[in-house]
């Protein structure tokens, strides 16, 4: 056995440490469980987490399917053994945002077992999970007992169609049903040429012939339904694709999504050769391919074989497998969520406004000096050079107690959007819109949404307006703090950005009677209070919470980003306001 290996021992977790710096700018390793893989982007506030897991050596699956869009967090197992009931716990509590965790995963009893323990582990911290099995092996048991059916490749798709319905506002119930619909429709065959053999163990643990071949083969070399000759790859297309029909019966017209995957040493030249062929039988079937995947999707170490999977469509799934996402395993380039998703608290948010009729509107202004509301997307560019300029750091300080990203997305969202407002002449409510547009669609995390609805609702707050004076810029303030109250559930003293923005709000209020430069220079220092006062508060909301007292001692990376934004924005005012 010639192998890129150490210690057998220790290829799981020096499988995971590789595939976290190769993908550090979409996933990240779960600060409380090492065998528990996270998506940059989760958990998101209000939104479904979505949460998988499944034995080792199937790469890309099951940590490749992590990102954004997609499954939000994955519970790593030994080679192909099932993850522990307490790394799918610890999965489904990093992808928590308070709307329940949908668990989709394969029909394995280890899997079914230590998902029913974990989903009573969490239980009595409040989280609620829904679970769909994949069970799409057509040849692991007949169409009366589908309940037994193994779950390979169109996990994928499940994935898939669950985080985008996830992504787009759908509930947990709602969510769940997509997924179920999405593994309802999919039929999956494997053909086995060549076996695979566990570094541990130094042999294959089962044997295909040399000239024959294994029809309806599993994952981990689970027999099929028989061995025969080895046929030429367009025999072999087309056996695989008839039992996959003669199982689903699909009218003709239907539109399907196919995936290919190789099971890891078979050469990706082949599995094209082999898609070409299915595609025709497909079209002499009188069925349309919508989308097609092909390439080592779900593997088996360096088993030999292919795996075929047919998702039947119907416009909701077309829909869903069209939604833009970014994993390691799986990219889509399609419609990008943003205004269409929106968490619970954005959900709450959206209807609050509706209920109110809009946010609270600034007066124009009234005194001098006054803020020019035209021609003032400079001050997005001045909150984004400041951002940008302390990325290193803002991640730095959410290393300590968090997952070091904060500095990375928050620079990646005020950069874009920076980029976006660059050379036109934009009014602060056309900018800020911007700006929020970019957080909450591509940043991802709890940031996203947060200073994404501070920023529209400050936007809102002067739309239409020329000018503010204090009186307004403070309306502007309380516009914006409502917007993170609706869409998060932090107070004052949980280590947050709260502990920033609540004071510099209150500060700038109480203070804009002196003078519109002095109620900015109060909401600056107000503000840097706030932030330096989370270094003896123990966290209580969010991931640091985790740490418990080992949360003390450091400073809140979104108090922090939170201080440089309201300082940025109390100089770039400043320097703006106009006193004829």
């Amino acid at each position: 056995m010639q192998r890129f290996v150490n210690d057998p021992d220790d290829l799981v977790d020096e499988t995971v440490a590789g595939f976290i710096k190769a993908h550090r700018d979409l996933v990240a390793k779960d600060p409380m469980n090492p065998r528990v893989v996270v998506s940059r982007f989760a958990p998101q506030d209000g939104r479904v987490g979505i949460v998988t897991g499944g034995g080792s050596g199937h790469e890309p699956a099951f940590i490749g399917y992590a990102g954004r869009n997609m499954v939000d967090a994955v519970a790593v197992g030994e080679l192909f053994s099932s993850p522990t009931a307490k790394s799918f716990a610890d999965a489904i509590r990093a992808a928590d945002g308070g709307a329940g965790v949908a668990v989709l995963y394969g029909n394995y009893a280890g899997d079914n077992m230590n998902v029913r323990m974990a989903s009573d582990m969490v239980a009595a911290e409040g989280i609620e999970v829904a679970t769909v099995v994949a069970n799409d092996d057509v040849c692991s048991a007949p169409p009366e007992e589908r309940a037994k059916r193994r779950g390979v490749a169109g996990e994928i798709f499940m994935w898939k169609i669950g985080g985008a319905k996830a992504a787009m506002g759908g509930t947990l119930s709602e969510v769940q049903a997509a997924a179920q619909r999405a593994i309802d429709a999919c039929r999956s065959i494997g053909v086995g040429l060549g076996p695979c053999t566990l570094p541990a163990v130094g042999h294959p643990n089962f044997q295909i012939q040399a000239g024959t071949m294994e029809v309806g083969i599993g994952h981990h070399g689970e027999p099929g339904t028989r061995v025969e000759p080895l046929k030429p790859a367009d025999e072999v297309a087309d056996e695989m694709l008839r039992i996959i029909l003669d199982d689903q019966d699909l009218a003709e017209g239907t539109e399907v999504a196919v995936l290919v995957s190789g099971l890891g040493a078979t050469p990706v030249n082949e599995l094209y050769v082999l898609y070409d062929r299915i595609e025709v039988g497909l079209e002499c079937a009188g069925l349309r391919v919508h989308r097609a995947f092909v390439g080592n999707y779900f593997t088996s170490l360096e088993m030999i074989g292919a795996t075929l999977t047919v998702m039947a469509l119907d416009d909701e799934l077309k829909e869903l497998l069209d939604v833009e996402c970014a994993a390691p395993g799986m990219t889509v380039h399609g419609p990008a969520v943003q205004a269409t998703v929106r968490s619970t608290g954005q959900r709450r948010a959206t209807t609050a406004a509706k209920d109110q009729g809009r946010t609270t509107r600034a007066p124009e202004a009234a005194a001098t000096p006054r803020l020019n509301l035209r021609n003032a997307s400079g001050i997005v560019q001045d909150l984004a050079n400041v951002i940008v300029a302390n990325k290193a750091y803002l991640s730095e300080i959410d290393g300590l107690i968090g997952d070091g990203d904060h500095g990375i997305n928050m620079a990646k969202g005020f950069g874009r959007a920076s980029e976006r407002v660059s050379g036109k002449d934009l009014s602060l409510h056309d900018a800020f819109m911007v700006l929020s547009d970019v957080l909450m669609s591509e940043i991802g995390g709890s940031m996203g949404p947060l200073y994404g609805f501070m920023f529209r609702n400050m936007a809102l707050a002067v739309e239409d307006r020329n000018a503010v004076d204090a009186e307004g810029f403070s309306v502007m303030l309380k516009a914006g703090l409502a917007g993170v109250r609706t869409t998060g559930s932090a107070s004052v003293g949980d280590k947050t950005l709260m502990d920033c923005l609540v004071p510099a709000v209150e500060a700038f209020d109480a203070s804009r009677a002196k003078g519109f430069t002095e109620a900015l220079t109060d909401m600056t220092g107000a503000a840097e209070r706030g932030r330096d006062s989370t270094v003896d508060m123990v966290a209580r909301l969010g991931r640091a919470s985790r740490l418990g007292e080992r949360s003390r001692g450091v400073l809140d990376a979104g108090a922090t980003s939170c201080c440089l934004i309201l300082t940025a924005l109390g100089a770039s005012v400043a320097g703006r306001l106009e006193t004829a």
